[in-house]
C-alpha cells in the first residue's frame, strides 16, 4: 500500500501522484492505469501530459521530465476524481 501523507483537510491518508494540471483544474479527462486491489489510486495525468505518455507508450527517461507529479492524499484524490472523465490508458 501506499506511503502515508498527512493532509490538511482529511489528515493521515495514503499519498497519491497526478500531474499539476489535473491538481489545478481536477474537472478535466484523467489518464492513468484501471484502479485494482493492489492500486486503488494510480498515478493519473490530463490530456496535455497524456501526448507526452503516448510518444512512448509509458512513462520513462526519455519523457518523464514533461510531467511535474503533485502530492494529493486519497481522500481528495476520489474527490477530485470522482467529478471528473476518466479514461485508463
Amino acid at each position: 500500500m501506499s506511503q502515508t501523507v498527512n493532509c490538511a483537510t482529511h489528515g493521515e491518508s495514503f499519498e497519491t501522484f497526478v500531474c499539476e494540471h489535473l491538481a489545478a483544474n481536477p474537472s478535466q479527462r484523467w489518464y492513468s492505469s484501471a484502479p485494482s486491489v493492489e492500486n486503488p489510486w494510480p498515478d493519473a495525468w490530463c490530456h496535455i501530459c497524456n501526448h507526452y505518455f503516448e510518444e512512448q507508450g509509458e512513462w520513462n527517461d526519455a519523457n518523464s521530465h514533461h510531467i511535474k507529479a503533485e502530492l494529493l492524499c486519497h481522500n481528495c484524490y476520489q474527490t477530485f476524481r470522482e467529478g471528473a472523465t476518466t479514461k485508463p490508458v
